[in-house]
């Protein structure tokens, strides 16, 4: 009995902790949901996340709000929520920049990893190879050789995202030279390619897709290494005569690091069910974004493999920043 009694007082200390832990994720969400967006407004990541948000909001009684926060190719916004509490009230929205943009970057802001927990990815894309209507050039090959003969600019959601490695490995592929100009977010980035301010950009489809249809952007390619199912007349660009060009992206959820698991597994059945309800993914698969609704172990892996496969790509062409 003497034996016994310390870990019979260790069981009864230990037992209201646990009932509390259980009884606080019970509760969850006590108040609104702030859900970050790491770029400005406008850009894909935007747009997922206020078709995500209300849906969200009905289904758990609480706000979820968008809360735009730009800067350092979404790294302010990210470390703003890796700061958070870890209490499933702040989460954020990414896409691959999050794992790309770090790489590029002399100051370390967080680990895009190990600071976060995965909740869920989102969908995965291809991005579109656009240039401004006013641009005299109908295919990858004469662009190409429109950049031979004079100086162009191409745009990005700023540096290390996806769309200025992609136009990076572009350049480096057709031998050629163009202006990388960066901007805080695909918003402002695709605003300025269809007002004529640069001429080419490479762009996730969601908030593209409005103005190649309107004419107003003229879409010259995939960066995908096969073609997608809503835009199968639409060349890749290494089938476009750019061979061994391929770059693909993703978007997801993440929670600071030490959510719980019992909240991180409610988020992730929520947005599980919207973006695989038919009408949330027939919108997402029109635009040429793919919805997935992954597992948070499945969301992890992708990032680890991923983080791996850029890292090879930024050494081998030297990308940084100050």
């Amino acid at each position: 009995m003497v034996l016994a009694l310390p870990l019979l007082l260790q069981g009864l200390v230990l037992a209201p902790s646990a009932a509390a832990q259980q009884a606080g994720d019970a509760a969850w969400p006590a108040r609104p949901i702030r859900l970050v967006v790491p770029y400005a407004p406008g850009g894909g990541l935007d747009i997922l996340a206020r078709l995500i948000a209300p849906r969200l909001s009905e289904r758990w009684g609480q706000g979820v709000l968008v809360d735009n926060r730009p800067g350092a190719s979404g790294q302010l916004g990210a470390q703003l929520v890796a700061g958070a509490a870890p209490d499933g009230h702040t989460l954020v929205i990414i896409s691959t920049e999050h794992i790309t943009a770090p790489m590029v970057y002399r100051r370390q802001l967080y680990d895009p990893i190990a600071s976060f927990v995965p909740i869920v990815q989102t969908g995965a894309q291809s991005y579109l190879l656009v240039v401004n209507a006013g641009v005299p050039a109908q295919t990858v090959k004469e662009l190409v050789a429109l950049a031979k003969a004079r100086k162009l600019n191409y745009t990005s959601a700023g540096t290390g995202s996806v769309g200025h490695l992609s136009g990076e490995l572009f350049k480096s592929l057709a031998g050629i030279e163009m202006t990388h100009v960066p901007y805080k977010g695909t918003g402002p980035a695709l605003g300025d390619t269809v007002s004529g301010q640069v001429q080419v950009m490479v762009v996730n489809p969601l908030p593209a897709m409005p103005h190649i249809k309107s004419g107003r952007l003229r879409l010259l390619a995939v960066t995908d290494s096969r073609r997608i199912a809503s835009l199968p007349e639409v060349p890749t660009i290494a089938e476009a005569g750019i061979a061994g060009f391929g770059t693909t992206g993703w978007n997801g959820l993440l929670a600071p690091a030490g959510t719980p698991r019992m909240v991180v597994a409610r988020i992730n059945e929520a947005v599980v069910s919207i973006v695989r309800a038919p009408e949330l993914r027939d919108r997402m698969s029109s635009e040429g974004t793919e919805p997935i609704g992954s597992t948070p172990e499945a969301f992890r892996a992708l990032m680890v493999s991923d983080q791996k496969r850029w890292a090879a790509v930024v050494s081998k062409m030297k990308i940084d920043a100050d």
